[in-house]
């Protein structure tokens, strides 16, 4: 089977700096060396504790960050050789789940605006539209489109219990 993703040796050094001057005096290696492939209808976890780079790899296969070395290559093609256009189009058929989504959303942004976002930045659907999607969406996860005019903070949205 044909790889849809291939990591391949990809790392992410941030430098240590010192002094006046900001010297380099060390790097933390947050992600050193990881490699995989994934083929089309797989999911891939990663998992480990806090702080040993998962999000760091994921931003990096991305290129939210830039990795300080390492080849990642989606549908056959090196992404370091996109343009920002090609990165914008990828990011679409691409995407990191982090692991506590609570955190993944905004207290002082709605659910409506939360979930319409990336549509409106991509330019998927007109306005109307993008209200439309959002409240099919929605409602294919048990909310009503009411609740998506809360805030994430608000546990009702969350329970689906009107009355809270």
């Amino acid at each position: 089977m044909e790889s849809l993703l291939e990591v391949n040796d990809l790392k992410v050094h941030f430098p240590i700096t010192k002094g006046i001057l900001s010297r380099t005096v060390g790097y933390v290696y947050a992600v050193d060396g990881v490699s995989f492939e994934l083929a089309a209808g797989e999911t891939l976890g990663i998992v480990g504790e806090s702080g040993c780079g998962k999000t760091t790899a994921g931003l990096a296969i991305l290129r939210l960050i830039e990795p300080t070395d390492g080849q990642v290559i989606f549908q056959g093609k090196d992404i370091s050789q996109h343009t920002k256009q090609e990165r914008l189009t990828l990011r679409r058929k691409m995407q990191v789940i982090f692991q506590d989504p609570y955190s993944s959303l905004t207290p002082s942004m709605k659910w409506n605006r939360t979930i319409s976002g990336p549509m409106k930045i991509h330019g998927l659907y007109s306005k109307s539209a993008r209200k439309d999607r959002v409240a099919y969406l929605l409602e294919k996860v048990g909310l009503t489109p009411e609740q998506g005019r809360r805030y994430p903070t608000n546990s009702a949205a969350v329970s689906g219990n009107e009355s809270a």
